[in-house]
């Protein structure tokens, strides 16, 4: 580690983000044990913590707080402050509106859910989106200053690098949106705007099954069918942001896909068709929701509309991991209500169209994946701020 020399500035800038990391790695620390990690000096360290004290970043603990008790006189430790930072995390979509806030230690703080199906205009969306953010964070006690980073997802076809929506089928005034630019004044910090399934993968890899996965596919499964993919810890986004979009599929002697709502894949498998497929075994109100819970719990028409519905969607799974080879496939999504009668389904007709079976699982997430995936990615730019010496 440097420690003299240079320029004054980047070194103490350098310095500091050492001690931050080493202390959110391993939690509250003597001045000793961190100048032994850090190789700086004692005077630096000490120099160090007491800049970061003053910022609000750091603090000086009992031993006993941190549940370390030795004989003699308590040791002092110096603790990372997780509520001196936090991100926010926002799922955007057509029917609803999600907001995840974590502190600088990943937990999370306070969340709240939105009603958006009657927002037809972009302007309505975002004044629900802002005052739903500082509702959250006025309920979770959460200051607005230490608000670091928002990641806001949406569907559609998102061109990261400058947070614009490019095209939102099932939101039409949400397309050519410069979602980000729109969202900056409003919160007063960096914003980063992300397709919401490569959310729902980031999540999974953070929360969900996918941890020991090196190549994750999260395919998000309900009206609309799309698929995040981790190599790695890199988004594959495709180089038009276009990757993953599985449910524009074309059928076999289909017509072009054109503008519609719905892509070709979706409208065979989505919860529409299995709505189709139940009208006459199910019930009136919402068949497509009714036929997937009657499946969980084993009802012999549902399971014959579930069987169905899996037949064809490996017809679009089996490329998909003849092509990625993915280590795990998580499927989440409205159709997860079926439970694990749409796993055995799924593995049943999927069995011989691939050369190597890839392993499946359930999400476990539920309608939260999106927004923690959000908040993942927003973590993710604070510790690089934070964190990661320049």
């Amino acid at each position: 580690m440097i420690a003299g020399g240079g320029q004054p500035a980047l070194l103490r800038r350098i310095n500091e983000s050492t001690v931050l990391a080493r202390l959110h790695e391993a939690g509250p620390l003597r001045l000793g044990q961190l100048s032994d990690l850090t190789a700086l000096s004692r005077q630096t360290i000490a120099q160090v913590v007491s800049s970061l004290v003053e910022a609000g970043l750091v603090e000086y603990i009992e031993a006993d707080q941190a549940g370390r008790r030795s004989p003699g006189r308590p040791a002092r430790l110096v603790r990372l402050r997780p509520e001196a930072a936090h991100v926010v995390g926002i799922d955007i979509g057509p029917h609803r509106t999600l907001v995840v806030v974590a502190d600088l230690s990943g937990r999370i703080v306070a969340e709240d859910r939105g009603d958006s199906s009657r927002l037809r205009r972009r302007e309505e969306m975002l004044a629900h989106v802002r005052t739903q953010v500082r509702d959250t964070l006025d309920r979770g006690g959460v200051p607005h200053e230490t608000v670091r980073a928002v990641v806001a997802g949406t569907p559609g076809i998102v061109e990261a690098e400058h947070g614009v929506v490019v095209k939102a089928p099932d939101m039409p005034d949400w397309t050519s949106i410069d979602l980000a630019d729109r969202l900056r004044p409003l919160f007063g910090c960096p914003v980063v705007v992300e397709n919401d399934v490569n959310l729902a993968v980031l999540a999974e890899r953070w929360h969900g099954h996918g941890r020991d996965a090196d190549i994750l596919v999260a395919l998000q499964w309900g009206s609309r069918v799309g698929a995040g993919i981790l190599v790695g810890d890199r988004l594959l986004r495709g180089a038009h942001g276009a990757a993953g979009e599985v449910g524009f599929l074309p059928e076999r002697q289909g017509p072009p896909i054109g503008t519609a709502s719905l892509g070709p894949f979706e409208r065979r498998v989505g919860t529409t068709a299995i709505a189709e497929l139940a009208r006459d075994t199910a019930s009136p109100d919402d068949p497509g929701i009714a036929t997937l819970t009657a499946a969980r719990d084993g009802d012999p028409a549902a399971l014959e509309v579930l069987d169905t519905i899996a037949a064809r969607f490996v017809q679009g799974l089996a490329p998909l991991t003849l092509i990625l080879d993915p280590d795990l496939v998580v499927i989440g999504g409205g159709v997860v209500r079926a439970g694990p009668p749409l796993l055995e389904a799924l593995e049943r007709h999927l069995a011989g169209r691939t050369l190597v079976r890839p392993a499946l699982a359930l999400s476990t997430l539920g309608d939260r994946a999106v927004a923690l995936g959000a908040a993942r990615l927003a973590l993710d730019g604070v510790e690089r701020q934070l964190f990661k010496a320049h």
